[in-house]
């Protein structure tokens, strides 16, 4: 309160001088974004690249071939890291085997020393110990899912329901990205309609 003969002042941040929807003034808030590639980019780094790879190691170990299912499994487990650095500081453009990449920005030493741990577990994953092993491998991928907080699995693209689903998911997200200036999930002619 001030006296009678005070002129008062004006506070420098007004409700005013703020914009009430951040979206709408052309920005977005960082972690609204990182939140949004996370989620987004890290389910389809999951559905497209981690699935092909852990039925690469699943092919590899049913055919005796460990020396593969371990080269797999450290794709696999590089790929999935990637997507838990997403939350915070980890790379969003992955173009494959790009020397620049960093799988493990953003990730706790822990979560990579135990995931390539894991992964050079399949030098003995022969018979029933294959199997075992799998199903670790496919526990590491349930975690990180499970992190991208969706309400039920993630679908199988690689079946013929499962690929609609990754379709409708990447419609989905891709007005989403748009507006606050991330790339699309998938290249425009996968996603855009004939009709």
């Amino acid at each position: 309160m001030t006296s009678p003969g005070t002129p008062e002042t004006t506070p420098t941040t007004t409700p005013a001088a703020r914009p009430a929807d951040p979206a709408a003034a052309g920005t977005a808030l960082p972690g609204l974004r990182r939140l949004l590639a996370f989620r987004a980019h890290g389910a389809a780094r999951l559905l497209l690249g981690c699935r092909a790879r852990l039925e690469d190691a699943e092919g590899a170990v049913a055919a005796g071939q460990t020396e593969v299912a371990v080269l797999m499994a450290y794709d696999l487990v590089q790929l999935s890291l990637s997507v838990r650095g997403l939350r915070t500081e980890g790379e969003l453009a992955y173009l494959g085997d790009q020397a620049g990449f960093d799988p493990f920005a953003g990730v706790p030493a822990e979560e990579v020393e135990a995931g390539l741990a894991l992964a050079a577990e399949g030098r003995d994953a022969v018979g029933p110990r294959g199997e075992e092993w799998l199903e670790r491998l496919r526990g590491h991928l349930r975690d990180t899912e499970a992190l991208l907080g969706y309400g039920e699995p993630l679908p199988d693209v690689r079946s013929a329901s499962g690929l609609m689903k990754g379709f409708k998911l990447a419609r989905t997200w891709q007005p989403h990205l748009q507006r606050v200036g991330l790339p699309d999930l998938l290249p425009s002619a996968w996603t855009r309609r004939a009709d």
